[in-house]
C-alpha cells in the first residue's frame, strides 16, 4: 500500500466516524425534542440522550418549549 493511498484510506475512514457521529447527534436530539414535548423528567432525557441540562435548554428553546427544562 503506497503512502498516499494509506493517506486516502484514513480520510475516508475519518469521514465515516464523522458521519455516524453526525448521525447519532441527530437521533439524540430528536429523541430529547420528543421527551422534551411528552414532558417526561430531565434526568430520564439525559440518561437517554446523554445531554447535559445545558444542551436540553438549548433543544428545548428551539422547539420553543421555553421553561420546559429547569
Amino acid at each position: 500500500m503506497t503512502v498516499e493511498f494509506e493517506s486516502e484510506v484514513q480520510e475516508m475512514c475519518n469521514l465515516s466516524e464523522a458521519l455516524v457521529e453526525q448521525g447519532r447527534a441527530e437521533r439524540n436530539t430528536s429523541i430529547a425534542q420528543m421527551m422534551i414535548q411528552e414532558r417526561e423528567p430531565v434526568e430520564k432525557i439525559e440518561r437517554y440522550t446523554g445531554y447535559a441540562l445545558e444542551k436540553l435548554k438549548e433543544i428545548a428553546n428551539g422547539i420553543g418549549n421555553y421553561n420546559t427544562i429547569k
